[in-house]
């Protein structure tokens, strides 16, 4: 399969988007999907795909048996290592993402998504972006994650 890879993409709105940048994504009648793109490709029929790192939603957020999720802030949303190749149709529009420690707080005046944790989509838990227990490339788990208040 023949394909070639873009520097950038235009949105529906005209703005550019390149690898690494976060964008909203078309989901139905559900709020949009918001994503970090990875790389982008055309195909040999000339589709745009795009390679995207799923940010979650504490709604979407599914968590193990006996933890839950305390009240957030409806912009609060969670990195994950869940990938997938999208169409470049469903591409909405750019949108900022704040990845900050834990306890720091968005600076006011500034309209962004904010990111403190890591979901762990396998085994279900909750990691501080600051947790030393998981490396760029996956999330090392043991029975500590519910245990001792990742989610929370």
């Amino acid at each position: 399969m023949l394909s070639s890879t873009l520097s950038f993409l235009v949105s529906k709105d005209g703005r550019k988007i390149s690898n690494g940048d976060c964008a909203l994504f078309r989901a139905g009648n559900a709020p949009p999907f918001i994503g970090i793109i990875r790389h982008q490709v055309v195909d040999e029929e000339g589709d745009v795909k795009l390679g995207v790192n799923w940010l979650y939603r504490p709604a979407d957020v599914k968590l193990g048996k006996g933890a839950s999720i305390e009240a957030l802030p409806p912009n609060e949303v969670f990195y994950s290592f869940h990938q997938d190749e999208i169409s470049g149709a469903s591409l909405l529009h750019p949108c900022k993402i704040a990845f900050l420690s834990k306890g720091v707080q968005l600076p006011s005046g500034v309209s962004a998504f904010v990111c403190r944790r890591v979901y762990d989509v396998t085994s279900k838990c909750l990691w501080w972006l600051t947790d030393r227990d998981y490396t760029n490339d996956c999330i090392r788990v043991s029975s500590a994650c519910l245990n001792q208040g990742h989610a929370s």
